[in-house]
């Protein structure tokens, strides 16, 4: 084999250049002849500076090339492939960072057939060769490192194993000099500066008989859009105009290779081997699959407690289940198991993923084997406890007209009218006691949870703790009210999140309909089960990462929870909590508890009829006064309330502190074969919409039409919750956005 020259191209970012250089320095093997630095003109002395120093450091190893002006990408790059014709070169951006025999392992791939002229390895930002999310670019998979993920691309893919490429990426490209000298340098007529080179350079190689492939046992780093971030998009555009001018296939080509994705595979044992070999712990989260603040809680807890990693299982139906490899990133890849048939792959395959944990969120639509899992993998199990689901099989404890069951005598049978379930109460909770009893720890997120849950199943296993999201609240600003000073509008009163029937569309809407909208104006910051009065103002449903930018877009004086259930947490609360914001909330569940001593947080009690909302909200209107200090209509009530808060906040420190176990760490066992792996993936491919969730929300848009929708209030509630669910088991806003 030739020697190869690796060409850095240097113009911006010190930091990432820095990192870029000491990587490969440190990763130099016998094969190559060293680094070739082009400093482009760079406007930074620090680089400047710092490249020199290298070169004087490394006289053997680093040979610094200083253009007088800014050239650009392209000719930097053929400068630097020119110099030494009798070497291999190896394009390499000064945003990457490499790892342990990456250069050798690429040029085994090129080397493994003569065909080969380019190879371009896996990378978190690489379009065709991105890792694990192909087009994207991602943040490193769970915040492993760069070498980890080398290395379990390294571990779980045989030296040389390549896919053609309708195209090399430029940010990490090798080139063979035979190729070079047949084909040629890249071409600054077409692209000037940059962008497209790599892409023109490869259509060439291929016309010319050679092949471009993506080498799938290395990873490199690539973090984008630095080095010459001044690549604006029109700049984009015109070279993908221009490449699609020369050569007409190019564009087809590309959308084939997506749509076949032959890499999938391949990223898949690579991203399955890197959970594996990790020393955290491993835990898997089991859910509904009906989204909500389960899911979010799951994905807050992956989040806050980084010492593990958290994989998320629930079902798609009475039979299949889904497994995603992560609860905080978004993966286009997912697996699915038919638990009738494969159930014993799903063990095997969590004993290779070392899963030492399992922490059941819940258990609705689960299929009934799932509840060996523990047993199988020899752990432990957690419990959340989200909802009433165990008590009576009704999450929310509420009849038929969605109000909650207050009364314990009737609750049960109010309770089945709603949800009903095919054995009795008490058989149900026969069945429910022991799974409960035998879990390490049931968690409850409020202590009114509890006490709640308690009347029906006291448990000395018990834990009451806060959502982790309670630490970001502790700085939260102190909530003002100084409506008084805006009196030349009307008060602004805002619902945040999905209004369901529970969480008290119905008596919204009434109140809604019946303020004078000269004094009130009421606002919805996600959707409803159903159309409301054309007084309220929708803002339509939000992503979590653009909520604060919508809350204060709309500006709200106050924020309402007209919740008819007892809430076990309420992340909207979380919401209006993080704003500083003044809130009324129900006396019911958790709410009461968490707002206790809280300035401006008014609890109201739950059942408050629709006249006497009426006269809340015009005083408050008319007056600009709010009860502070969260006072209810029962002082004893709210000293008792206070303590509860005390005994809750004094498990503040449980997720961060005691969640997690040592004995959670397992050593990865067995192995996994490709085939093996390819009858599990999802091959609808991510998250696109099936028909039936296309039909959803073909259904959801008549619902919201301004005279259609009117036919959609003729449906009974039951009957269209029964029909959501058969077609989708999605949280509807995933769906209808």
């Amino acid at each position: 084999m030739r020697k190869t020259d690796i060409i850095i191209p240097v113009y911006q970012g010190f930091k990432e250049t820095r990192v870029c250089i000491e990587s490969a320095l440190q990763t130099l093997s016998q094969q190559c002849a060293g680094l070739i630095i082009i400093n482009d003109g760079s406007p930074n002395p620090g680089i400047t500076d710092y490249l020199r120093n290298c070169a004087q450091l490394h006289p053997t190893s680093v040979t610094l090339l200083e253009n007088p002006h800014n050239s650009g990408f392209v000719a930097s790059v053929n400068r630097g492939m020119a110099l030494r014709p009798e070497h291999d070169a190896l394009i390499l951006n000064s945003d990457t960072k490499v790892s342990d025999d990456w250069l050798i392992r690429l040029k085994t791939a090129a080397y493994k057939e003569r065909s080969i002229g380019s190879v371009t390895p896996f990378s978190n930002n690489a379009m065709l060769c991105s890792f694990p999310n192909i087009m994207n670019d991602n943040e490193l998979f769970e915040g492993l490192s760069a070498a980890e993920l080398d290395q379990a691309c390294s571990q779980a893919v045989p030296s040389g194993t390549v896919i053609d490429l309708p195209t090399g990426v430029g940010f990490c490209m090798f080139i063979k000099r035979s190729c070079l000298d047949e084909v040629g340098l890249f071409s600054t007529s077409l692209f000037g500066k940059g962008y497209g080179e790599e892409n023109e350079w490869c259509q060439r190689a291929a016309l010319a008989g050679w092949r471009n492939v993506q080498a799938l046992n290395v990873f490199v780093e690539h973090k984008g859009g630095v080095s010459f971030a001044d690549q604006n998009n029109l700049q984009k555009d015109q070279a993908l105009a221009t490449l699609a001018r020369h050569y007409p296939d190019y564009l087809t080509s590309v959308q084939h290779f997506i749509s076949e994705d032959p890499a999938r595979l391949y990223r898949m044992k690579s991203l399955l081997t890197a959970i594996a070999r990790s020393p955290r712990a491993k835990i898997l989260a089991i859910d509904h699959g009906l989204g909500g603040g389960v899911v979010q809680h799951i994905e807050e807890l992956a989040s806050f407690c980084r010492q593990g990693i958290f994989l998320r299982l629930f079902p798609l139906d009475a039979q299949r289940v889904q497994l995603m490899l992560s609860a905080t990133s978004e993966l286009r890849d997912t697996l699915i198991f038919d638990t009738h048939t494969q159930y014993d792959e799903l063990v095997d395959l969590c004993k290779f993923l070392a899963i030492g944990h399992v922490h059941f969120h819940h258990l609705k639509g689960l299929p009934d084997i799932l509840f060996n899992l523990c047993r199988d993998l020899a752990c432990q199990y957690d419990v959340s406890i989200h909802d009433y689901y165990f008590i009576n099989g009704n999450p929310t404890l509420t009849d038929s007209q969605a109000t909650f069951c207050g009364d314990r005598a009737a609750r049960d049978s109010l309770c089945r009218e709603a949800c009903p379930i095919t054995i009795p109460v008490e058989a149900w909770q026969q069945h429910w006691r022991l799974f409960l009893s035998q879990a390490d720890r049931v968690i409850f997120p409020s202590v009114d949870a509890h006490d709640r849950f308690n009347q029906d199943y006291p448990l000395d296993n018990t834990v009451t703790a806060w959502h982790p999201d309670y630490e970001q609240l502790l700085k939260a600003p102190v909530p003002t009210f100084n409506y008084r000073a805006k009196l030349n509008r009307p008060l602004k009163v805002l619902i945040l999140g999905y209004l369901s029937k529970e969480k008290g569309a119905d008596i919204a809407d009434q109140v809604i309909e019946k303020t004078d909208s000269e004094w009130v104006e009421f606002h919805l910051l996600g959707y409803s089960y159903r159309p409301l009065s054309k007084k309220l103002h929708i803002h339509g449903p939000y992503h979590l990462d653009e909520v604060s930018h919508k809350v204060a877009g709309i500006n709200a004086d106050i924020v309402w929870f007209p919740a008819q259930w007892p809430e076990t947490y309420s992340y909207t609360l979380s919401i209006a909590l993080r704003h500083g914001l003044p809130v009324v909330v129900p006396d019911l569940g958790a709410f009461a508890e968490r707002i206790s001593g809280r300035p401006y947080s008014v609890a109201m009690p739950w059942c408050t009829t629709v006249d006497h909302w009426l006269k809340f909200w015009e005083q408050v209107a008319k007056t600009g006064h709010l009860l502070e200090g969260g006072s209810g209509p029962e002082k004893e009530k709210e000293k008792e309330k206070e303590k509860e808060k005390e005994k809750t906040v004094a498990n503040a420190c449980f997720y961060r502190e005691q969640y997690l176990r040592p004995d959670w760490n397992r050593a990865s066992s067995g192995d996994l074969e490709l085939q093996t792996i390819s009858h599990w993936v999802d091959h609808e491919k991510g998250k696109a919409l099936s028909p039936r969730e296309k039909l959803l929300r073909i259904l959801w848009r008549i619902r919201e039409h301004s005279v259609l929708g009117r036919l959609a209030t003729l449906v009974p509630f039951r009957l269209q919750r029964f029909i959501k669910r058969k077609l989708s088991r999605k949280a509807l806003h995933d769906i209808v956005r």
